[in-house]
Formats: structure tokens, C-alpha cells, sequence
């Protein structure tokens, strides 16, 4: 009953989960991919080729993990296809074709109504040594209503060819030099990360490459909410004399070139170019040397593009669209984890409504939480609205099973601006068993405000068994985040930071997330992990998953904080960030045996292994199975999936 009433809140919201549900159940038929043969068929172009023309009902073609050596084409005939993978890291189709901006795309989809979710596109052509550079697209987007959630784009040049329709992007990936996302789509990219990589004979790549060529075209790019990083690039050009971007809240590294824009082949007829970036942030957000020709857009101009109900989703196509939770599909585990997390969401037994406006139940968090009784045993929501909360928040030893819930981490920030001590100062402190955060961001200001010397200033301390974080940020400088004790798990969650920064005795795996390596005073090169595993008897130690390591700053993975210390980056993408040494026994030189730090089918420039310190571990197979698997290191008795996955959509 209490979760009804918190759905109650928001109309959109119950709308959105009922039409999300109802086209789920409008899913005719499923068509399994698998390369070792315990699917329907073993290659997706064969899934494609066996849908009837003219399918008026959606179709689900899962694709198991893997990498898929071929290109593949929906055509137009075929509306109303789902294709999903496992996750982006782990499912990726490529091609290396090149040559042509359409007929090279790796993946092309001609048909309305398509979905994809959790799965890479990549084309390899440019990637390869020897071939010249040229129009290698990773997909073509061709056709009407078309949205992806949690997937990658990977190429050199026009990577992301959204050509025309209209397309919703959400939570992506997205990689290349030069015009790597162009077309004439009318599309908007929500929380997407774009990564700006190196090119030889480009000193400074392209971003985007708009073709709208009338005024009378409802066309254009939307970016909110997304990230930018990686080599030097302009974040557009212009395609076409009436090209349309617009960078909304994002952050940008200095990867982007104080120009901002280039108006290519029509100088001197930049009117018609409607260009324009509204409350970016970050050392690339700097705009006192943008071209004069930029444009101020107005409120009416604003709303127009940045609501999905006016600029693509008027009839409501996207929340039609199916939304499928396919974690949930793969195994009997996860099926057990479906039902455990259905049966610990009826559990919870009251909600609290956080919301500065004082529209809620609290305007501040503290509060909330102090209301909570003490020996509390049944799970408690915080709901907290969108909005800046500059508080420290902590929460007792004896308030276990909170469940502290954001409406998203670029838009619900805990902030503070304490520091000078490694755990008093930090903004955020849980002390209690059975702790749950949700697309919030944890913030200490201390290190980031101009004249402060550097110093401890952790974001979040987390001081207890059983903690979970989704979609969460922790963002300052040194100590971001003090991973102190007990058993943890991070999924999609964003850390920045330059010393230190995710440091501690904790016993945790980081699944998915994004590390972000800051310039340091000085710059000096920073250090991400300092793990605090003081003994051989002790289970303790930090393992990274398919993370992805970003930055403008450069970095060790990690220094031993205590002579035992354990960190195991796995499947991981490292940038250019990372040194070359790796890792630094610290304080323990000459006592390197005792450290186990590791890397295990790491990719990207970082992950050259060539010049690293000789004694860094080559764990056993068996060795690996322990850390790698949740169930075996961290989660034995099933407690990430007995804790209350409340989904949040706004």
C-alpha cells in the first residue's frame, strides 16, 4: 500500500510503468541467439531473416553474450523488433567495413518501431592498423521511432549515422573522431557518455555533424544531462546550412576546443546555424571564447526541445515502446532474484517524501532519516526529489534497511563542503546493516572550491555490511569515496576523484561503473584505489567490472594502503589516463608479495600491460572464479537480491 501511494505522486510516472507493462505483455514471439548453438539460431541476421514482412506485433530477439562478426540489417519491412543483449560490455556485433557512409554501417535498422537495449555496435574498420581512414559507420539509424537504452557505439568516423526519425538515446556509449554522430535525425541523447578518441591527421575531431537543411525541418540533436571526454574535438560542425544542436546540463572535460563550433562549409552564412549549450559545466563548458555566432535560445525555443513530449514523443511512442528487464531472463539465479526482489519491495512499510519545496513529508534529509525509529526491521523509502541538498546526511548503527532514493543522480545531489578529516568530514555516512541508494549523487565541495588546500574530503563513507548503490555519483577529489567496511555492491555508478578516491577495507565488486580521473593540484599523477587489506585471513577487496576508466588527469589503478591489499580490474576499458606502471606498492616496497593487484582481459590505450611493475599477481583460475563471482565473494546467503529494487522513471 505504501508503494502505491508513493506512485501516486506522479501521474507520469504510473502512466509510464502501465504502458510499459501492457506492451511487454503485447510481445508475440521470443527468438533466442546464441553462438554455441542452445538458442533458435547462432548468427542475429538469421533471427532477422526469419520475422514475417509486415509484423504488426514486437518480437524479441535476445542475443546471448558474445562477439558477433557480421553486419546486420533490418529492413523496412520488418517494424515492431526488439533486439537485446546482455549487457553492452558483453554482447557486441562488428563489422570492419569502410568506404561508404551507409552501405559500411556494421548494424542498419530501415523499419519503425525498434528498440535495442544492452548491446555494442562497433565497427572495426578504422580500428584497424593499415587501413586508412574513411566513413565506417557502427549503425545506421534509417526509420522512425527508435530508442536504445545502456548501449555502445564504436567507431572512428560517423559512428552513429542517426539519419533520419525520430530516435530517443538513453544512458549510451558512444565513441569516435570525426562527425561520429550525424544525420538528420530529430533525436534526443539522455545521460549519455561520449568519448572523443585520437585520430592521426586530425589534431581536433568533430562531435557532431547535423544535416538539417531547412528552416521548415523539425530536426536536430539533443543532448542532456550527458558527458564528455577523451582528445580534442569541436562539438559540432555543420552538415547542412540550418543544422540544429543542442548541449543542455552537460558536462564537458577540456577535450573541447574553445571555438565550440564550426560552421565547415557555410562561413559566412552562420544565421540559419541554430548551435547552442545551456548550464554545461565542467573546463570545456567555458564559453568566453565560443564563436560569436552561437546561439542564445529562448524559453519558448528551450521547452519546445528539451520535453520529449513536444519535440519527439508527442503520441507517446516511446513509453508504448516495451521495456524489458532482461537481467531478469538469462538464468534461474536471476529469475529467484526477480521474485526475492518483487517479495522485499511489499516489505517496505513506509515512505518518506524529501522535497525542498516543502511539498513533501520533509525539506530536508536528515530529517527524514531521524524520524526513522531506531531497531527499525522493515525497509523504509526516503524518496527525495530532484534538487541540491547542502547537508551532511548520516545515518546510525541502528537504523538498518533504508532505502534512500533520488529521481536521478545529475538531479538529485547530497552536498557539502567539510574537510580536513578522512571520515568526520564526509558528506554522506552510513553506519547501518541493509542500506539501498538510487540514482543520487554524493558530493563533497571541499576540494573543489577555489584557494582550499587539498586535503581529505570524502563524498560518501560507507561503515557497514550489506550496502548497494545503482546509478549512483560520488564526485570530489581526494577520498571521494571510503569503501570502509563490510559488504558492498555498485552497479552503473559514476566516481571522480584524483587521490585515493575509492579507498578502504570494504569487500565490495563495482559492476559497470564509470571512473573519472581529475586534474590534481600540481598535476601529479592521482591513484583510484587505496585498499586497506591489513592480512592474509582477511576476504576483503575491491573488484571492478566492465568499468570503464575516463579522465583528464593521469593515474595509478591503485596503491596499497596496507600490505595486503587486493584490487582486480576485469573486463575493464581503461583510457590513456592510466600510467604505465600501473600500480605503486606505496609505503610496502620490498613487501610486493604480499599485494595482490590484477588485470584480467582489460582493453583500451590503459590497459597496456608492456611496462608494468613486475609484481603485479596472475591470478588462478580458481582464484578468479572466487572474486569475479558475486555469489561466491560477496553475496552469499542472497542478500543483493532480498533487498528492494524500487525502479524509478521520471
Amino acid at each position: 500500500m505504501q508503494l502505491l501511494n508513493f506512485f501516486l505522486h506522479s501521474s507520469v510516472l504510473v502512466l509510464a510503468l502501465f504502458k510499459s507493462i501492457k506492451a511487454d505483455d503485447e510481445i508475440s514471439k521470443t527468438l533466442i541467439v546464441d553462438q554455441s548453438g542452445h538458442g533458435d539460431f547462432t548468427d542475429i541476421q538469421s533471427a532477422i531473416d526469419s520475422i514475417p514482412s509486415n509484423n504488426n506485433a514486437w518480437i524479441v530477439v535476445r542475443v546471448k553474450a558474445g562477439i558477433y562478426n557480421e553486419m546486420v540489417n533490418i529492413p523496412r519491412d520488418k517494424p515492431k523488433i526488439y533486439l537485446q543483449g546482455e549487457s553492452k560490455q558483453s554482447t557486441i556485433i562488428q563489422f570492419g567495413n569502410g568506404g561508404d557512409s551507409i552501405k559500411s554501417s556494421t548494424f542498419s535498422s530501415n523499419a519503425e518501431d525498434f528498440v535495442a537495449t544492452d548491446i555494442t555496435f562497433k565497427n572495426t574498420h578504422n580500428l584497424e592498423p593499415g587501413n586508412p581512414q574513411t566513413w565506417a559507420p557502427a549503425a545506421l539509424i534509417n526509420a522512425d521511432k527508435a530508442s536504445f537504452y545502456r548501449c555502445g557505439f564504436v567507431s572512428v568516423q560517423d559512428t552513429l549515422t542517426d539519419s533520419q526519425g525520430r530516435h530517443y538515446f538513453e544512458n549510451c556509449y558512444i565513441e569516435g573522431v570525426v562527425d561520429f554522430i550525424w544525420g538528420n535525425g530529430r533525436s534526443i541523447y539522455q545521460g549519455c557518455v561520449i568519448n572523443v578518441t585520437t585520430s592521426s591527421g586530425h589534431p581536433a575531431g568533430y562531435i557532431t555533424a547535423q544535416a538539417r537543411g531547412s528552416a521548415a525541418d523539425d530536426t536536430g540533436f539533443v543532448f542532456k544531462d550527458c558527458s564528455i571526454f577523451g582528445s580534442s574535438a569541436y562539438l559540432g560542425r555543420a552538415y547542412r546550412s540550418y543544422a540544429r544542436v543542442l548541449f543542455f546540463r552537460t558536462k564537458m572535460s577540456d577535450s573541447i576546443v574553445p571555438e565550440g563550433w564550426s560552421a565547415w562549409h557555410y562561413v559566412g552564412k552562420e544565421s540559419t546555424i541554430v548551435f547552442a549549450e545551456v548550464e554545461c559545466v565542467g573546463a570545456g563548458a567555458d564559453q568566453s571564447k565560443r564563436v560569436a555566432w552561437e546561439k542564445n535560445l529562448s524559453s519558448e525555443e528551450l521547452n519546445y526541445l528539451l520535453n520529449p513530449g513536444t519535440f519527439i514523443n508527442k503520441e507517446g511512442w516511446i513509453q508504448s515502446q516495451p521495456k524489458l528487464f532482461n537481467f531478469f531472463l538469462h538464468s534461474s539465479v536471476l529469475v529467484l532474484a526477480l521474485f526475492m526482489s518483487t517479495k522485499a519491495d511489499g516489505g517496505i512499510s513506509k515512505t518518506l517524501i524529501v522535497d525542498q519545496s516543502g511539498r513533501g513529508d520533509f525539506t530536508s534529509i536528515q530529517s527524514a532519516i531521524d524520524s526513522i525509529p531506531s531497531k527499525n526491521n522493515v525497509w523504509t523509502l526516503v524518496h527525495v526529489k530532484a534538487g541540491v541538498y547542502n547537508e551532511m546526511v548520516n545515518i546510525p548503527r541502528d537504523k538498518p534497511k533504508i532505502h534512500l532514493q533520488g529521481e536521478s543522480r545529475r538531479s538529485t545531489i547530497i552536498q557539502f563542503g567539510a574537510g580536513g578529516d578522512s571520515t568526520k568530514s564526509t558528506t554522506f555516512s552510513s553506519h547501518a546493516e541493509e542500506f539501498v541508494a538510487t540514482d543520487i549523487t554524493f558530493k563533497n565541495t571541499h576540494n573543489l572550491e577555489p584557494g582550499k588546500p587539498l586535503t581529505w574530503a570524502p563524498a560518501a563513507l560507507i561503515n557497514a555490511d550489506k550496502a548497494s548503490f545503482y546509478r549512483c555519483g560520488f564526485v570530489s577529489v581526494q577520498d571521494t569515496l571510503t569503501d570502509n567496511k563490510g559488504r558492498h555492491y555498485f552497479e552503473n555508478c559514476y566516481i571522480e576523484g584524483v587521490m585515493d578516491f575509492i579507498w578502504g577495507n570494504g569487500r565490495s565488486i563495482y559492476q559497470g561503473c564509470v571512473i573519472n580521473v581529475t586534474t590534481s593540484p600540481g598535476h601529479r599523477a592521482g591513484y583510484i584505489t587505496a585498499q586497506a587489506r591489513d592480512s592474509a585471513a582477511y576476504n576483503t577487496g575491491f573488484v571492478f567490472k566492465h568499468s570503464l576508466i575516463i579522465g583528464t588527469g593521469s593515474a595509478y589503478l591503485g596503491r596499497a594502503y596496507r600490505p595486503y591489499s587486493r584490487v582486480v580490474f576485469f573486463r575493464s576499458k581503461m583510457s590513456d589516463s592510466i600510467v604505465p606502471q600501473g600500480w605503486s606498492a606505496w609505503h610496502y616496497v620490498g613487501k610486493e608479495s604480499t599485494i595482490v593487484f590484477a588485470e584480467v582481459d582489460c582493453v583500451g590505450v590503459g590497459a597496456n600491460k608492456s611496462k608494468r611493475v613486475k609484481w603485479e599477481k596472475n591470478l588462478s583460475p580458481k582464484e578468479l572464479k572466487y572474486l569475479l563471482r558475486s555469489n561466491i565473494f560477496i553475496n552469499e546467503e542472497g542478500w543483493i537480491q532480498s533487498q528492494p529494487k524500487v525502479t524509478t522513471v521520471f
